[in-house]
Formats: C-alpha cells, sequence, structure tokens
C-alpha cells in the first residue's frame, strides 16, 4: 500500500484514463482504417434505424 497517499484523499483509488475524452484515434491508419469507419457508422446508423421501426410496428 502506498504510505504517501492518504486514504481519504481524492486521488485514493482513482482510475486515471488519459486519452477517454478524446474520441477516435485518427493520428495513424490508412485509406482501408478510415473505409472501416465509415462502413461501421453506417451499420450503427442502419441498426439504429431498424431497432426504432420495430418499436412503431
Amino acid at each position: 500500500m502506498d504510505h504517501q497517499v492518504d486514504e481519504n484523499s481524492s486521488q485514493a483509488g482513482k482510475i486515471v484514463n488519459p486519452g477517454a475524452d478524446t474520441g477516435p484515434d485518427v493520428s495513424v491508419g490508412d485509406e482501408g482504417d478510415y473505409a472501416n469507419e465509415l462502413r461501421f457508422n453506417e451499420e450503427q446508423r442502419l441498426i439504429k434505424e431498424q431497432s426504432q421501426q420495430a418499436e412503431t410496428d
């Protein structure tokens, strides 16, 4: 146990993920990665559209 951090400290047990709010990683990749992202987004849109249609039927 780290004795330098007080157990009642706001840092005790805090999980740090510095890249959690940055969105998709677009720093590396190629045309294939971009095409995969487009296909994935289109599939998600269609799934959402179909799920909403099923609720109205």
